[in-house]
């Protein structure tokens, strides 16, 4: 069963880095996480820590992965989140990644992207493209 739910996951998943939806969203309101204000802010500062709290550490001991200054130092990622009208995340670009120095496998970008693409996103943050950076770095 496991197997079944991972690879109708993957499937998803990849059908939404290839495919062009027509969202909606308009390409020119590309909004980046520092620029939000008041409610906008406070709706995205209350997803992002739900993330960095119950998400992140998941998707590192998936991927054999600890935050440390000797070995793996960074794992972020970078993404334009396309959210619709109804507060569903309809597709996802990909600006930039690292993963311990290096790029991010497909198994942990996908790991770090599911958890937005099964919420419902709040009122305050629907039909824009929202650009953050999700992840952790340590200062070393």
């Amino acid at each position: 069963m496991t197997r079944i739910l991972l690879s109708l996951s993957l499937f998803f998943f990849s059908f939404s880095l290839f495919s062009q939806v027509n969202t909606g969203v308009k390409k020119d309101s590309i909004i980046k996480e520092n620029n939000l204000k008041g409610k906008q802010w406070d709706a995205w500062y209350t997803l992002d820590s739900t993330w960095t709290h119950h998400i992140f550490p998941g998707c590192l001991n998936e991927n054999h992965l600890k935050l440390s200054c000797a070995d793996c130092s960074k794992i972020y990622l970078t993404v334009q989140l396309s959210i619709d009208s109804t507060g569903k995340l309809v597709s996802h670009k990909k600006i930039s990644s690292i993963m311990c120095g290096d790029g991010m496998s497909i198994k942990m970008e996908k790991c770090l992207l599911d958890f937005f693409y099964f919420i419902e996103f709040p009122s305050t943050l629907r039909n824009i493209i929202l650009e953050v950076k999700v992840g952790n770095g340590l200062k070393c």
